[in-house]
């Protein structure tokens, strides 16, 4: 079996959870309150993922399929893991759309999208049929890149001036019901309920012992970092640009010049768009392929292309990019509390139910 270490973990955790969530303004039907929002659905976040470390340390060498399989049932179990396994490929499959559609739009207009796709899903089908272990150390080279690229931006606006605390008040000018409403269950959804594809790659970690403080940390870390770049992004566009602009911190970022030298700094959002959505598509789509052989009891190996083709062609069944958001925002995070938060709760309380059980009949 591969194993990750701590650290490994810790990295792909930050890594994955950042992906390319600091583009976006999310939460942005809050207003000037949409950190706020964050700061709520981080916290909701942080009861889940406890949720779900209880749930793992139940059987620390079992994967998501395998933890459904222990509580349901074979047949139950296996078939939720299936159900699993087709969500895990449908969000890689959207991720996999998102680098199409912000690629042609900000970088490449004249590029057929379909090239782009087939690029980016084929480099991540490689890293896939290589095994998390190989995965697991490209993320680790990409982290330092990721983080000198968010540092050097964070410095420069600070530098230029542009952050302005204006925007960002009256703190609650319309009461506490808009930041709720922004915050669940969309925020909590995405992207702090994602959490929950680590039910997958726990059992890989040799240190079992340290899964828990190890996500823990990483997750507190993640959740203020948004929070952070989040409130930034704010305060330099205000709440109605970031509302209207499709990628607002690209926005912020062509506002920064210095001495009339460094300017331009598009290249830099790029970067970081593509290793996020790399890492979050690859993720996903080993997720897939892992719950999937865990099922079936089928090799790895033969699964890894049949699910990846199914990832590309079912990326085209959205016929745009207004109705992939509106699918994205509207549709898919109503759902996906199902998957984060019914079935690992309906776990829990069937898992308590059977320890019960079990110590009776010990006596």
């Amino acid at each position: 079996m591969q194993q990750i270490g701590k650290n490994q973990l810790w990295i792909l955790i930050v890594v994955f959870m950042i992906g390319s969530t600091p583009l976006f303004e999310l939460g942005i039907k809050a207003k000037q309150d949409a950190w706020i929002a964050m700061t709520l659905a981080a916290v909701a976040g942080l009861l889940l993922t406890t949720l779900y470390v209880q749930i793992q340390k139940r059987a620390p060498e079992s994967e998501l399929a395998e933890l459904y399989k222990i509580h349901f049932g074979r047949w139950i179990g296996g078939f939720v893991g299936i159900v699993y396994a087709l969500w895990f490929a449908y969000e890689s499959m959207r991720n996999v759309r998102d680098v199409g559609e912000l690629t042609v739009m900000t970088l490449l207009s004249f590029t057929p999208k379909w090239i782009v796709m087939l690029l980016i899903l084929s480099a991540a089908t490689y890293t896939v049929s290589k095994g998390l272990e190989v995965f697991v150390r490209v993320v680790q080279l990409l982290f330092p890149i990721a983080a000198f690229s968010y540092a050097f931006l964070l410095i420069l606006l600070f530098i230029s001036r542009l952050p302005k605390i204006r925007h960002l008040l009256p703190l609650l000018e319309h009461g506490m019901m808009p930041v709720l409403k922004s915050a669940f269950p969309d925020l909590l959804s995405f992207p702090f309920g994602q959490m929950v594809i680590f039910f997958v790659f726990w059992k890989h970690v040799s240190e079992k012992k340290m899964i828990s403080a190890i996500s823990y940390w990483a997750y507190i870390g993640v959740s203020l970092f948004l929070i952070l770049m989040n409130a930034l992004t704010l305060s330099v566009l205000g709440p109605e640009i970031s509302a209207l602009a499709a990628l607002p911190l690209l926005e912020v970022v062509q506002l920064i010049r210095l001495a009339n030298i460094l300017e331009r700094l598009d290249v830099v959002v790029t970067l970081l768009l593509l290793i996020g959505l790399y890492v979050k598509i690859t993720a996903l789509y080993m997720a897939a392929v892992f719950t999937f052989t865990a099922v079936t009891g089928m090799s790895y190996r033969y699964c890894v292309l049949p699910i990846g083709l199914v990832i590309y062609a079912s990326s085209f069944l959205e016929t745009n990019n207004t109705y992939h958001l509106w699918i994205g925002l509207d549709i898919t995070l109503k759902i996906v509390p199902l998957f984060q938060f019914v079935l690992p709760l309906l776990m829990l309380v069937v898992g308590v139910r059977k320890k019960y059980k079990t110590k009776n009949m010990a006596r």
